[in-house]
């Protein structure tokens, strides 16, 4: 009997920590796509700064670049 209580308890265990890897691989998840979104954003910004200094544009230097 006491064998039996043993093995539940560590099956409950490991069901307890998967649940809990689930939920942060999720939250890792989200923050992985945030993080995608913002490099995306960053990229986009430095590709046209760029672009406006290829092309002679003062925009740019207006912004404070």
């Amino acid at each position: 009997m006491v064998f039996l209580f043993l093995y539940v308890d560590q099956v409950v265990r490991v069901i307890v920590i998967q649940k809990i890897l689930i939920e942060h691989a999720e939250k890792l998840r989200q923050v992985k796509a945030v993080l995608e979104e913002q490099r995306t954003f960053w990229n986009g910004v430095g590709r046209k700064f760029l672009r406006d200094i290829q092309e002679g544009s003062t925009e740019a230097a207006e912004v404070g670049w």
